[in-house]
């Protein structure tokens, strides 16, 4: 809750200005300074936003986890890949500023899909997406210098509910989908 508060502060604070007809954006270092966003693992900048720590946790496979959790995550020019991954929960990521992510998704009977989400609704892009458990993701960013997004994720994340997996495990489980594995998945 912290972390939204400050980002609403930065948001009314920093001085905007019309520049073609659109308001200017905060700069990536104002973003990952205010957000408190670090490296992640995968690829891009994160920061833990919310725990669902004030209600009982519910029972999973794996063990008891939290109702919900929530993230902030972004891609930028210089770190724009969120390598291939999966986790056991359902996840939905938000847009909220900057330039499109595009997000490539391989379900688990092997269909693949691609989805933009950015602010161009008119033109396709979503506002948000929803990721069920057991799809692999990834994500790029093709243009700009940074797209913003946050993630809730029910059951709340533990790093016990991800799947890593490199390429060659990829390659195996689905070499329809071979171009888009080399260039997006971890060695």
């Amino acid at each position: 809750m912290k972390l939204l508060l400050a980002f609403a502060a930065m948001s009314l604070s920093m001085s905007v200005t019309k520049h073609s007809g659109s308001a200017e954006l905060p700069t990536q270092q104002q973003i990952i300074d205010t957000l408190g966003l670090s490296g992640h693992f995968e690829g891009g900048y994160f920061a833990r936003v919310f725990s669902a720590e004030h209600r009982e946790k519910v029972a999973t496979a794996r063990g008891d986890r939290l109702t919900m959790t929530t993230i902030y995550y972004m891609l930028t020019k210089d770190n724009a890949i969120d390598h291939f991954h999966t986790k056991y929960s359902d996840g939905v990521e938000f847009y909220h500023l900057g330039a499109p992510i595009t997000y490539h998704l391989i379900h688990p009977d092997g269909r693949y899909q691609k989805v933009v989400v950015g602010p161009d609704i008119a033109n396709g892009q979503q506002l948000q997406l929803a990721v069920a458990g057991g799809t692999f993701k990834a994500a790029e960013l093709t243009d700009g210098d940074y797209g913003l997004v946050s993630e809730a994720v029910s059951p709340g994340w533990e790093m016990e509910d991800m799947v890593l997996i490199n390429k060659q495990q990829l390659l195996k489980k689905f070499p329809q989908h071979s171009a888009l594995i080399e260039r997006l998945a971890h060695d």
